[in-house]
């Protein structure tokens, strides 16, 4: 299904070393239940200006991305010099941790307002 408003694009990245990093953060996996995307661009490396963030993974060295588990595809791309991607330019919004839930201790003791019970006060007078 192609989708003329997310264009398909070809990308070639090469590296000298397998120690030399892509310069790009993937997100997503099949075993998370979200597409292959990339998260983040590091500035003057090889991805850079090649990828973006939201990018949508299709295609990695001619294998299917779209059912791809998240450490497959790392380990594929950790162990290749030469990365032919396949991916929908803009495709998805990066994915940002959402600010931990805020616990609240429990507070003091409400007070208790006798005049709703109309309990008598020590005296025998009702409080209203």
């Amino acid at each position: 299904m192609d989708n003329p408003l997310y264009p398909t694009i070809p990308v070639l990245l090469e590296r000298s070393n397998l120690d030399q990093n892509w310069g790009f953060r993937l997100q997503g996996g099949a075993d998370f239940r979200l597409p292959l995307s990339i998260k983040k661009i590091l500035p003057n490396s090889i991805a850079h200006n090649k990828l973006y963030p939201g990018d949508g993974l299709l295609f990695i060295d001619g294998q299917d991305a779209t059912s791809m588990k998240h450490d497959d595809a790392q380990a594929l791309m950790r162990n290749s010099l030469r990365l032919q991607l396949i991916l929908r330019r803009g495709q998805l919004n990066t994915i940002r941790p959402c600010k931990s839930s805020v616990k609240f201790a429990p507070g003091p003791n409400p007070r208790v307002n006798s005049a709703l019970y109309n309990t008598p006060t020590p005296n025998n007078y009702r409080r209203f």
